[in-house]
């Protein structure tokens, strides 16, 4: 029995000190969004390039969780916009002050325009999105950088797929 609470002091103390687990960070971000075509009405529109910006909190430095949270003022197009929420896998390679990541997660995206009956409103949806990026960690004390770029994927847009790329660059505070 005594044994027994040792080990298990033991173990619980190393995990409440071990460094991978308490890692996290914060990413304040800003970049864009470059969605595909949508055929709405047997006519294919153009999408626009639009701006986002958004936060991440993540923790882990090896095998991590991450929850995105989102804005795209000119989602699609002009004045329809977008709020975003993702969680995520994260898997990294820490290498001292550069960390490379991959990303894999689901989350929702909604929609909102200027008219009730605006074609560019789809609601709600369900999301999948993939990725990667570099975290440069620590470059000024806390702070870093972090760029990252991810593909999603919303499907039933109009009774097809939406695919879209986001490029993101963003101040990082890690800890």
């Amino acid at each position: 029995m005594r044994k027994a609470l040792i080990t298990g002091l033991f173990l619980f103390a190393s995990s409440m000190f071990s460094l991978s687990l308490l890692a996290a960070d914060v990413t304040i971000y800003t970049g864009f969004q470059n969605p595909g075509k949508l055929t709405i009405d047997n006519v294919v529109r153009d999408t626009k390039l639009g701006a986002v910006v958004g936060g991440r909190i993540s923790g882990g430095k090896i095998i991590g969780f991450e929850q995105t949270f989102a804005f795209s003022p000119n989602f699609l197009e002009s004045g329809n916009r977008a709020f975003n929420t993702q969680s995520n896998l994260v898997l990294g390679i820490p290498t001292g002050h550069i960390t490379p990541y991959g990303t894999v997660g689901v989350g929702l995206i909604t929609t909102s325009g200027k008219s009730i009956f605006d074609f560019r409103e789809f609601g709600t949806k369900f999301t999948v999105n993939y990725g990667g990026g570099i975290k440069l960690n620590n470059l000024a004390g806390p702070v870093g950088l972090r760029f990252d770029i991810r593909g999603y994927t919303v499907p039933k847009v109009f009774n097809q797929t939406l695919n879209f790329v986001e490029g993101t660059i963003g101040i990082m505070l890690s800890w």
